[in-house]
């Protein structure tokens, strides 16, 4: 891995930790700002550096470090309410990094596409881990119809503009570094 390769992973590490203390406290799943970074680490990343730079983020939250939502840390968070999402977030990276990586001059309603299919599948797997969580981890099983009430339906406005704002800044930043030389095209 390349110097400016750790740099670029470490910096959406970084964005990672800050945007788990921006929070809106609504239930067991809180409103962060994770998601939009997730988003932006996986266009602007790719699928490979961008997985190595959530990776990261989760083992240091594994290991107890106050990285998660609200400054939690720890391995328990995984078996949390929040534990599908926080694994998700990984495969959310790869799969938006995936997807932009093969179109680095797509259109914004394009990426706008690739944000949602990422934000689609970040839900359908953290949906899962909610609903387990509850049932085996907390001992309160819980319904489906409950389940989306509680860990989607809530956030999917605000990760509606989230995948917007994703889609709009990350073409613009990978441009400007693609420009600057920063950023290499991995086609």
């Amino acid at each position: 891995m390349k110097i400016r390769e750790m740099l670029l992973a470490g910096t959406f590490v970084t964005m990672m930790i800050i945007s788990a203390y921006i929070i809106v406290p609504i239930g067991p799943v809180p409103i962060t700002m994770q998601p939009l970074v997730v988003l932006l680490a996986g266009m602007l990343l790719g699928s490979r550096l961008s997985v190595v730079s959530i990776c990261v983020w989760v083992m240091l939250g594994c290991v107890g470090l106050p990285v998660f939502n609200q400054g939690q840390g720890g391995a328990v968070m995984l078996v949390g309410p929040t534990g599908g999402f926080i694994i998700a977030f990984i495969i959310t990276a790869w799969l938006v990094g995936y997807l932009t990586e093969r179109d680095l001059e797509a259109s914004y309603l394009k990426n706008l596409m690739y944000m949602c299919v990422g934000m689609l599948v970040c839900y359908a797997i953290g949906l899962i881990g909610f609903k387990l969580s509850f049932q085996y981890f907390l001992q309160k099983p819980m319904s489906w119809d409950n389940a989306i009430l509680l860990a989607v339906a809530p956030f999917l406005p605000f990760d509606i503009i989230k995948a917007a704002a994703a889609a709009l800044i990350g073409a613009k930043v990978r441009k400007a570094l693609l420009l600057a030389g920063l950023l290499e095209r991995t086609k």
